[in-house]
């Protein structure tokens, strides 16, 4: 039976940056907007949650045949979803279009959390068109999350101009900002209030780890696991080296076929794309080593990846490039800096001890996406009550 509302409870938009609910089911909600609208369900501060989809163009809904993803169950948050369409696929790349389409997209926006029944509601935008050109004027407060420098990220180039504007905008208003780093956060420079909070784990993954598949144990040890988007972030001469001293498994979606092309033609590289979670959590788990070996570039060096905690999650040692990010996350991390062999390294970390269970459990209690969105709650709906703050903290 759902709890009556409380007075203190606060109505929610969360506006998706590029991705849909499906999007989110398919990868099976393991990345930071996806895991902010569990919590956002579960939460008992909260009282409604208005999801919005991006623009999608009508063709592709038609496409599609129409197919709809449901939101995910809440713990008795009221849940809507909005999915605005338009003839045009992408955005508009000129500043004065591009205004124009986030103005629409915020009126519809306002008339849909206006249905829901929404009083004032939080908007919590992860995308920095809608953050920087919308009004809002129907919001009780705006909120921008930053889960990566989109002026940086290559496959958006022709956006770049556009993002920086929208920056210029989020300080101009003095918009609070939420940034999953250290150096992502000083680099967007907010003028409003500004938090860091990290990306986290899923403890339900970790506590026991699935088996990895049954492939992995027919590959020449030690295995160095890489879990994620394979793409240009990549170290390539890295993953080639290591590949000289032992089998490198790169597990997840290749977006670009080219640029893994020279990968294919060694025998110790397996890429076997988009894997079922279990799967990659299983192959995580089984690693002998883990691999951060990302190439240092403007985007890298503002990211908080979400896999070095996995990685740690599972007790594995790891091998990152020495990025900012990435330094003072834990010991079990050895840092690559220019210069450094890696297969000297790999060797060094093979023989570390193994992490105690009690230790690789306290890391995964200490780093989960629920303790995490405790500070990110109290920055976006103001200070909970202990009680609740205690209750958000034990939820999975």
């Amino acid at each position: 039976m759902k709890d009556a509302p409380t007075a203190d409870q606060r109505d929610v938009v969360l506006a998706l940056p590029i991705e849909t609910l499906q999007d989110m089911a398919i990868r099976a909600y393991m990345r930071p907007p996806d895991r902010l609208l569990l919590t956002l369900l579960r939460s008992p501060r909260v009282r409604r949650v208005v999801v919005a989809e991006p623009f999608r163009s009508h063709l592709g809904t038609v496409l599609r045949g129409g197919r709809s993803t449901v939101l995910p169950p809440s713990g008795g948050v009221e849940g809507h979803l909005v999915s605005p369409q338009r003839w045009r696929r992408k955005d508009p790349v000129t500043l004065p279009s591009l205004r124009a389409a986030y103005r629409r997209y915020d009126r519809r926006l306002g008339r849909a959390a206006a249905r829901a029944g929404c009083k004032r509601p939080v908007v919590i935008t992860m995308y920095p068109p809608l953050a920087g050109f919308a009004d809002m004027s129907w919001a009780g407060s705006v909120m921008y999350y930053a889960r990566d420098d989109w002026a940086t990220y290559p496959p958006l180039r022709r956006w770049h101009p556009a993002f920086r504007h929208a920056y210029e905008e989020i300080r101009r208003r003095r918009l609070p900002v939420i940034a999953v780093s250290r150096p992502l956060l000083e680099r967007l420079h907010p003028t409003g209030a500004g938090l860091v909070v990290h990306n986290g784990v899923d403890p339900a993954e970790w506590l026991r780890p699935p088996s990895p598949p049954d492939w992995l144990r027919r590959l020449p040890r030690p295995w160095c696991v890489y879990a994620g988007t394979v793409d240009t972030r990549l170290d390539l001469d890295m993953i080639r080296r290591l590949a000289s001293a032992g089998t490198v498994i790169l597990a997840g979606p290749i977006p670009d076929e080219a640029s893994v092309r020279s990968l294919r033609l060694l025998r110790s590289v397996r890429l076997p794309g988009h894997l079922p979670r279990p799967a990659v959590t299983g192959l995580i788990a089984a690693a002998d080593v883990c691999l951060l070996t990302h190439r240092s570039t403007p985007l890298t060096e503002a990211m908080d990846p979400i896999k070095i905690y996995e990685y740690l999650a599972a007790g594995r040692p790891v091998l990152a490039t020495d990025l900012a990010p990435v330094r003072g996350i834990g010991r079990r991390v050895r840092l690559l800096r220019p210069g450094d062999d890696p297969v000297a390294a790999m060797n060094e970390v093979l023989i570390w001890p193994a992490v105690t269970e009690a230790d690789r459990l306290d890391f995964v209690a200490d780093n989960s996406w629920s303790a995490r969105h405790v500070a990110f709650l109290d920055f976006v709906l103001g200070p909970a009550a202990p009680a609740e703050s205690r209750l958000l903290a034990v939820q999975a």
